[in-house]
């Protein structure tokens, strides 16, 4: 009778980690989807901006950032894309502005 009770113990304790192992599993999946589909929407698109009399570097990157993206990591990424060393832009040139839709 003991040797029958532990072996019932130990098929319910099998049953619940097999469960618990499973949940686990689904949970993870779940999470792995939903932060694969964030990234896919935050694809990068970039757009010739031509620069106007009186537009500053930081004003295109104000404007064309995004809303949770600091205006100095902005400048940076234009900066970077158009080989510029400086922040001094040239009215009637066209910078490349990378954006995310």
């Amino acid at each position: 009778m003991n040797c029958y009770m532990s072996k019932k113990i130990m098929k319910k304790i099998r049953e619940k980690a097999f469960l618990f192992i499973t949940m686990a599993m689904i949970l993870c999946l779940g999470t792995m989807a939903m932060a694969a589909q964030s990234e896919q929407t935050n694809e990068v698109y970039y757009e010739a901006v031509i620069v106007h009399s009186g537009d500053t570097l930081w004003g295109i990157a104000k404007k064309y950032k995004d809303d949770n993206e600091n205006i100095e990591r902005m400048i940076y990424k234009i900066m970077k894309i158009n080989g510029l060393r400086s922040e001094n832009i040239v009215s009637g040139k066209s910078l490349i502005v990378p954006m995310k839709r």
